[in-house]
């Protein structure tokens, strides 16, 4: 993934920390679940997003993003593989 995306991904990542977030799937399989006190870190281009209350988590390899729009109170990602992946406050 380009660095200016990575970037503006990780800012608007800083603002959901510590937040409730609704993580939902779209595409080939569809799911929704809650994260609770949003915690992330990247790591050798995988995007880590855990909770601080349960063991609810996400791992998106960075390198399948094609695609990021990002507005006031949520992220759409958009996967190689025809998934996109939501994350709200």
């Amino acid at each position: 993934m380009a660095q200016n995306i990575n970037s503006s991904l990780e800012e608007k990542l800083k603002e959901f920390i510590g937040k409730n977030v609704i993580i939902t799937q779209d595409g080939f399989l569809k799911n929704k679940y809650s994260i609770h006190k949003l915690k992330y870190f990247m790591e050798y281009e995988i995007l880590n997003i855990t909770d601080e209350e349960s063991k609810n988590y996400l791992k998106i390899n960075l390198n399948q993003i094609y695609k990021i729009e990002i507005n006031e109170k949520d992220i759409n990602l958009y996967l190689d593989n025809d998934t996109i992946i939501c994350l709200g406050i």
